[in-house]
């Protein structure tokens, strides 16, 4: 019998439907790869303005702030009861009918992998992910960070002005405390504002000359500080001449603004150490937000300041996130006051309130410095 002819076109065939197939696994894989980036953004949105609703952006709000949580799905579980269903669950104990009517492990631990293995977000600890078999390759050989279980927060929130001006300014808000109480007093600002038929972002330089709307932000402002009383201000001011990179420079006086704030929370015994450091900022370009983050979180691990421990740093959108929205108005009064002569605008009214409200005194600057190194750092409220 005759072998068969062979066909000229059998390997062309076979090539062009290999070339089909690999074309649609890129595509799979580069959908996955946006679906990821989106459920990361998500997350991180969420955390960052204390408004998470879903299981998955209530687990990834305790890993934010628990190292416990991040090792162990049973002490994550515990803690997301008690964070958020403390209404059927007392902290000590768990009976059987309270178990059925809780959120249930497995469903914690399912938001807990994918917003560790997928979203690459609040990592466990080396040994747990060599444990779990999802460690990466290239950091097998981390050494594991002696860090104490229970610890507070710093979360900064830091927004700037005055790149093009005669002044830059960096202003930023200290949020010490995390938690149920926090949703919910953030709740409180949401309820009011949907009460309000507020549909506009509080951002200082949306402000039209519009009573009612300088009103709302002088409420907004007011409100906010009563619910957060405990929150702190600092800022740091620049006079900007001779530099030629302006971004390098808000860099710097970023990482002076936090690791001087550190200092200062630490000595007064007003938020000492040992604690987690994250830092939110306004996001802007995602390529420079991330390298100036990258930038400020080495300096600050250079500094190998005992008892502080990093945490997110990241950059997230103003929307929905009164946080940002707050130290927007804050850093921008300062920078209307430092270069705009009262003109009668309404701006000049917010800003004058603001900086009573949190008691910044422009006469206190030093209006001639122009050394990031030693730019003075003002706490206030």
């Amino acid at each position: 019998m005759e072998a068969p002819e062979p066909n000229p076109n059998q390997n062309e065939e076979n090539q062009h439907l290999s070339n089909e197939e690999g074309e649609a696994v890129d595509e799979l894989s580069s959908r996955k790869q946006r679906q990821n980036e989106a459920g990361r953004e998500q997350i991180l949105a969420s955390v960052g303005s204390n408004r998470p609703k879903t299981t998955k952006e209530k687990v990834a709000y305790v890993l934010n702030r628990s190292i416990e949580a991040r090792n162990s799905d049973v002490d994550l579980a515990w803690e997301y009861w008690g964070e958020f269903e403390s209404d059927r669950f007392n902290g000590h104990s768990v009976t059987k009918d309270d178990l059925r009517s809780l959120t249930g492990l497995p469903s914690i631990s399912r938001a807990r992998a994918k917003i560790q293995n997928e979203y690459k977000l609040y990592l466990a600890d080396v040994e747990v992910r060599k444990f779990r078999g999802t460690l990466d390759e290239d950091i097998r050989k981390e050494v594991v960070e002696d860090r104490p279980g229970d610890l507070g927060v710093y979360t900064v929130y830091v927004d700037e002005a005055g790149k093009t001006q005669e002044f830059i300014s960096v202003g930023s808000l200290w949020l010490l405390d995390a938690g149920s109480e926090v949703i919910s007093r953030q709740r409180e600002i949401e309820d009011w504002v949907k009460a309000k038929g507020i549909r506009h972002e509080f951002h200082f330089k949306a402000l039209t000359n519009s009573r009612d709307q300088l009103n709302s932000y002088k409420q907004f402002f007011t409100l906010f500080l009563e619910k957060f009383s405990t929150i702190g201000f600092k800022a740091i001011i620049l006079n900007n001449s001779g530099f030629s990179d302006t971004r390098s420079v808000i860099t710097d006086l970023t990482y002076h603004l936090i690791s001087k704030g550190i200092a200062h929370e630490d000595e007064t015994q007003r938020a000492p150490l040992p604690r987690l450091l994250q830092v939110w900022i306004d996001e802007e370009e995602r390529g420079s937000d991330t390298l100036k983050l990258e930038n400020i979180k080495e300096r600050l691990t250079s500094q190998k300041i005992a008892g502080l421990h990093l945490n997110t740093f990241t950059a997230v959108s103003s929307k929905n996130n009164f946080f940002i929205q707050m130290t927007d108005l804050f850093t921008s009064a300062i920078n209307r006051r430092l270069h705009n002569a009262p003109s009668g605008h309404f701006k000049d009214e917010l800003a004058d309130f603001i900086l009573h409200e949190t008691g910044f005194n422009l006469d206190e600057l030093d209006k001639g410095n122009n050394q990031s190194d030693s730019a003075r750092v003002f706490n206030l409220r």
